[in-house]
């Protein structure tokens, strides 16, 4: 058998390492992208965020005014039966509310 020369068997080695390296290179590669990826990913979070506040914001906002109009119209019909003459308890067991919320609409403005 013939030995195989030096020079051959550099040549593999070197061969095998260039191969190694483009697998090591095409993997460093790969992680670069996956971190970036990450990174995009995690600052779109807070943009997120805010924009889920604002319009968290915003629907408070629309409630608290429907309810306030919702509250002055109860408080309307209460005072209009009350203003036909109608004892308050009548007007609770109608309702179906307690007295003390038959008091409440009286001192609110009209």
């Amino acid at each position: 058998m013939a030995e195989i020369r030096s020079s051959a068997r550099q040549a593999s080695a070197r061969a095998r390492a260039r191969e190694r390296a483009a697998e090591f290179r095409a993997k460093q590669d790969q992680l670069e992208q996956l971190a970036t990826d990450y990174f995009v990913a995690t600052e779109s979070l807070e943009e997120i965020a805010a924009a889920a506040e604002k319009e968290i914001a915003t629907v408070q906002d629309r409630a608290s005014i429907q309810s306030a109009a919702a509250r002055q119209q109860a408080a309307a019909a209460i005072t209009a039966m009350l203003e036909m003459g109608t004892l308050r308890r009548e007007v609770a067991d109608r309702l179906g509310v307690s007295l003390r919320e038959i008091k409440k609409p009286l001192a609110l403005p009209t």
